[in-house]
């Protein structure tokens, strides 16, 4: 089959080492076509490598026609099917003139939209909607978009606590301020985008905690207000996904404060990498973490939760449990398994969404109890 995949970015762009979520899907879908044999088009913003996998990236120029450079490369490319990540710009385009063809045309949604006009200028474009979590589903039924859940993957080989690295894992926990003869402290660490939409700013909790480092992995417009506030923290800025991967592996715990997070991709590669997720129990993470099996949800709407929740963490000798359970997790929904899914949907619309759960909890001899000191709860967890 010959699929145009259109996103408004992509890997690798120039100048910039960081995958937004629709370049890591799109990415994982163009790898799992072209290993499928299908013909593969990649449109995406320019500036950016022409090709990858020998695949043609159609890079679309601000200096010409943005609709007729998409319209050429789509009809020159003899598509069968569009398919959109997070459509704007580019994406509108392209799914306004994929249905205008007779072309098979889906969304794949991954975050909100605030765009009154998104159901006319998308939705009605699209055969099928998909949404990467049932809270995003909710969110676009409720202004009368029909959509279905299709769950991403993770890359549990490039995510992996085999590459903790000892070495930097150390320099983070021998932080400066930390005074002669002290513990090594308790490396916490948040990645991705610095900007309001994750919750970032809630970080600020964290300021001042005893036995714990904050490693912040990313950049975006709200650092600056996190650096005033967190001094002790260590920031690393942006990194690429090597980096990230080893700088992911040599923490000790993940937190993330986005209450809007609508396909959770930091989430699923911290738990691949075994590491125990912080995170509010709302949107994606509320789906993604089991409570106390794999991970720690916190009630969003109470002050200083975020900052009780994750000393209750650093706090427990058993946390690494916690980060078993969730590499486990994790590993049962690989890219491959989620793309050939998606996939199979041009072909036959009627491929429904493979059902995927945290295992339950599991009550044997070989088990005990985390508890919860915020509610005096325990469940169990496989030794």
């Amino acid at each position: 089959m010959r699929i145009a995949l259109v996103t408004e970015t992509f890997y690798p762009a120039t100048g910039s080492p960081v995958m937004s979520e629709a370049a890591t899907t799109v990415k994982a879908l163009a790898d799992q076509a072209i290993d499928d044999g299908h013909q593969v088009l990649l449109i995406a913003a320019a500036p950016g490598q022409p090709t990858y996998r020998r695949a043609r990236v159609l890079r679309i120029s601000p200096l010409a026609a943005t609709g007729r450079q998409i319209r050429a490369g789509i009809d020159g490319f003899g598509a069968e099917a569009v398919v959109c990540l997070d459509p704007g710009r580019l994406g509108r385009r392209a799914l306004a003139h994929g249905a205008r063809s007779g072309l098979r045309t889906v969304v794949v949604q991954q975050s909100q939209s605030h765009d009154p006009t998104w159901s006319t200028r998308v939705a009605d474009h699209a055969e099928q909607v998909l949404t990467t979590s049932r809270w995003l589903h909710h969110c676009f039924e409720r202004i009368g978009v029909a959509t279905e859940v299709w769950r991403p993957g993770v890359d549990s080989a490039a995510f992996t606590p085999v590459l903790r690295d000892p070495w930097l894992h150390d320099r983070w926990s021998r932080a400066k301020q930390a005074r002669a003869g002290t513990a090594p402290l308790t490396v916490v660490g948040y990645a991705g985008r610095l900007a309001g939409r994750h919750g970032v700013r809630r970080l600020a909790e964290l300021a001042g905690m005893p036995g714990l480092r904050l490693v912040v992995i990313g950049d975006g417009p709200q650092r600056g207000w996190l650096e005033g506030r967190l001094p002790e923290a260590k920031f690393t800025g942006a990194l690429g996904t090597g980096d990230l991967a080893i700088a992911l592996a040599s923490l000790d715990v993940f937190v993330h404060p986005g209450e809007r997070e609508g396909a959770g991709h930091m989430l699923r590669e911290a738990a691949a990498t075994a590491l125990p997720v912080v995170a509010p129990q709302a949107a994606a993470a509320a789906e993604l973490i089991s409570h106390l099996e794999t991970g720690y949800l916190y009630d969003p709407r109470r002050p200083r939760q975020l900052a009780d929740a994750v000393g209750a963490v650093v706090a427990d000798p058993r946390r690494v449990l916690l980060g078993e359970r969730a590499r486990e997790w994790a590993g049962r929904r690989s890219w491959p398994q989620a793309a050939t899914e998606l996939l199979a949907r041009l072909t036959d619309p009627g491929a429904g969404p493979a059902r995927v759960a945290v295992p339950a909890p599991r009550h044997d001899a070989a088990t005990e109890a985390i508890s919860d000191p915020l509610s005096g709860r325990g469940t169990a967890t496989r030794r």
